[in-house]
């Protein structure tokens, strides 16, 4: 029964999408997309998504995930559908967690590890390459989805995000230090100095 209203809500949203949204500016990565959907070119519609998501674009990442868990104009895939709908949500995209919770009882807990890994190997690349939006993603992943919370990890990233200047994510990074040793809070400085550094290289 999920399956079938998740099925008519999606066919329901791509209209919404398209009459409505389609010159919003926090949709414009999508117009491509919409297009596609509007002139029935599915296989576009999807590689469109998956560039967009790969290129960690929220918005794409969630409608990719309700795409592959509908089955509607592409195979259903629980396992992508998780990975990216998890993935916006550490975006911050609270949309995603109807999406979520339906997924949970669908996939068993060894495979949601195996996923969040993956999630965790993603975010780690995108991170490493400059993405500001992924390094508050893994730090997020570390107390979110690691099979224990890794605060030494999350205030790594957070502290990085802050000196990249994500004002956000400063209180989060505070918040860390209480849970951290303080032997061991030089040494995650140092690693976090390193990241830091390389990521600039890179961008420079």
């Amino acid at each position: 029964m999920k399956i079938i209203k998740i099925s008519q809500f999606f066919l329901t949203l791509c209209l919404i999408i398209v009459s409505s949204t389609l010159h919003s500016k926090s949709h414009d990565n999508l117009e491509g997309v919409y297009e596609h959907l509007r002139d029935k070119q599915f296989p576009k519609a999807i590689n469109k998504l998956k560039v967009l998501s790969e290129k960690n674009k929220l918005e794409a990442q969630l409608l990719y995930a309700k795409i592959l868990y509908s089955g509607e104009i592409t195979t259903q895939d629980f396992e992508m559908s998780y990975f990216w709908a998890n993935t916006s949500k550490l975006g911050g995209l609270k949309k995603s967690l109807n999406l979520i919770s339906i997924l949970n009882d669908l996939i068993d807990d060894e495979n949601k590890l195996k996923i969040n890994e993956k999630i965790k190997i993603f975010l780690n690349k995108s991170a490493l390459s400059g993405n500001k939006l992924a390094i508050v993603q893994i730090a997020k992943w570390n107390l979110e989805l690691s099979p224990e919370p890794n605060f030494e990890n999350a205030y790594k990233w957070y502290n990085i995000a802050v000196a990249l200047g994500i004002k956000s994510a400063r209180i989060k990074r505070d918040e860390m230090i209480e849970n951290i040793e303080k032997q061991r809070l030089f040494d995650i400085q140092k690693e976090s100095i390193k990241i830091f550094n390389k990521i600039n290289n890179l961008g420079g």
